[in-house]
C-alpha cells in the first residue's frame, strides 16, 4: 500500500520515521517492512517525499506489540488494531498530549527523579487542592501498593480519585477507584499523576524509553490548563474502556492555572525531595 499524499494529511501527521522508531522501540527498517507487508502504519508524504506519521500511530503500534506478546500472530494483531474505531481505543496519555498540545516539551528523567516530582505533586494536591479530580497510572499493581496509603489519603478528600495498573480486577467502589487495564492498553506502559481542581491543576506523564539501559523515562510535566483537560479526558476514557463508570466525572469544568505561589510551592517540594536523593535520604 502506498503512502497517502500530503494533501490528505491532517495536523496530526507530525512524526518522522526516526522519531516514530524511537517512540515505539522499532527500527525504521521494520516500520517500512510493516508498511510494505500490511499497509500499517500508513504514512503521509510531504512535498519532498518524506514519510510523516500520526502521533496516534505510537499507540497503535504499542497495541500491536502487546497483542503479539499475548500470543497473537503479527498479521492478526495488525488487522485487529487497524479495524478498531478510534473511540474504542484506550489511548496513551503521553501520546495524546503530544497530539493535542504539540508545543509541550519533554524531558528525560531517571526513575528516582520522576518519583520525587510525583511525590511533590501528591503532597501539593493534599495541601492545596479542594475536591480535585485525581488520577494515577502505576503500570504495575506492586508499584501502586507501595504508594497506596498516600493515594487513599488523596481519595479521602477528592471529588474523584482513580488509579490504573495491571490489577487483577477493577474496584469501582474503592477509594481510590481501581481500574484494571487491558494488557494491550497503551496506558499500561505509562506513569502519570493528574490533578484537576479550581485552585491547583497539573499533569505529569512519562513512559519508559525502550531499550534504555538506565531505565529512564521521557516526561511531560506541565501546569497548563489545556493539557490538564486533555489528561482528564484520556483518563476517564480509559476507565470507560475498562468498564468502570464514574458518574461524577462528566466534564473537567473550570481548571485554572495555579497561582504563582502554588507553582512555587510545587517546585520547592520537588527540590526538597531531590535534595533528599542527593544526600542519600531517599
Amino acid at each position: 500500500m502506498s503512502a497517502r499524499p500530503s494533501d490528505q494529511a491532517g495536523d496530526d501527521a507530525t512524526l518522522g520515521i526516526g522519531e516514530l522508531a524511537r517512540l515505539t522501540g522499532l527500527t525504521p527498517q521494520l516500520i517500512r517492512a510493516w508498511e510494505t507487508r500490511f499497509g500499517f502504519p500508513e504514512p503521509v508524504r510531504t512535498a519532498t517525499g518524506r514519510r510523516r506519521y500520526d502521533v496516534r500511530d505510537v499507540d497503535r503500534i504499542a497495541r500491536v506489540l502487546s497483542l503479539k506478546d499475548s500470543g497473537s500472530r503479527l498479521a492478526q494483531a495488525v488487522a485487529r488494531v487497524h479495524d478498531e474505531p478510534d473511540d474504542a481505543r484506550s489511548v496513551s496519555l503521553f501520546g495524546e498530549l503530544r497530539r493535542a498540545v504539540p508545543h509541550l516539551g519533554s524531558r528525560v528523567m531517571r526513575r528516582d527523579v520522576l518519583l520525587a516530582v510525583s511525590r511533590a505533586i501528591e503532597d501539593e494536591a493534599l495541601a492545596r487542592a479542594v475536591r480535585p479530580l485525581v488520577f494515577g497510572a502505576f503500570q504495575h499493581e506492586e508499584s501502586y501498593l507501595r504508594s497506596s496509603r498516600r493515594w487513599q489519603e488523596l481519595a479521602r478528600t477528592a471529588e474523584q480519585c482513580m488509579v490504573f495498573a495491571d490489577f487483577t480486577s477493577s474496584d469501582a467502589d474503592g477509594a481510590p477507584v481501581r481500574v484494571a487495564l487491558d494488557p494491550a492498553s497503551p496506558l499500561l506502559r505509562e506513569w502519570a499523576v493528574v490533578v484537576s481542581s479550581a485552585d491547583f491543576s497539573v499533569v505529569l506523564t512519562a513512559w519508559e524509553i525502550p531499550g534504555d539501559r538506565e531505565g529512564r523515562f521521557e516526561v511531560i510535566f506541565t501546569l497548563e490548563p489545556a493539557a490538564v483537560r486533555v489528561a482528564v479526558d484520556v483518563c476517564t476514557a480509559a476507565a470507560r474502556a475498562a468498564g468502570v463508570t464514574a458518574p461524577s466525572v462528566v466534564s473537567v469544568g473550570g481548571t485554572a492555572r495555579p497561582s504563582g505561589p502554588a507553582a512555587d510551592a510545587l517546585v520547592l517540594r520537588a527540590f526538597d525531595y531531590l535534595q533528599g536523593l542527593a544526600s542519600g535520604g531517599g
